[in-house]
């Protein structure tokens, strides 16, 4: 005897529910985690010597410091005031972060063995975020 199915859309119904539930248990905690930080708002005030501020400054139609020169010849300037011969310390590390916002250089010192400076300076406003040295 032939089996008999008198309900052929019975198990489509639950495969749709299964898939509802799947996507309900996935998505919802994962919209959950999304929005709990949006809540808290960024402190420039709390952040360390080495952290990015919350907003970067964009005030002017096209960058000030544009290219790698330029940031080559102002970090001659800042490496001047602190007391280091530029031509010494030179090749410097320079790469750009935060969404081609800031130049990230970083100029081992001489006077030190480890000892490494860090500088970030804004390429819109030409203005120094982060002037620090480091011993790594």
């Amino acid at each position: 005897m032939r089996y008999l199915n008198l309900y052929p859309e019975q198990p489509k119904k639950i495969l749709a529910m299964f898939k509802k539930v799947l996507i309900i248990l996935f998505f919802l905690p994962l919209f959950v985690v999304a929005q709990q930080n949006k809540d808290v708002k960024c402190k420039d005030k709390n952040r360390g010597i080495d952290q990015l501020p919350c907003k970067i400054t964009y005030r002017y139609g096209t960058d000030i410091i544009s290219d790698e020169e330029t940031a080559i010849k102002y970090t001659d300037i800042l490496i001047k005031k602190e007391l280091l011969d530029p031509e010494k310390v030179k090749p410097y590390q320079i790469s750009s972060i935060a969404d081609n916002k800031v130049w990230h250089i970083v100029v081992k010192s001489y006077n030190c063995r480890y000892c490494k400076i860090y500088i970030n300076i804004n390429k819109n406003t030409g203005e120094v975020l982060n002037f620090y040295r480091s011993e790594d």
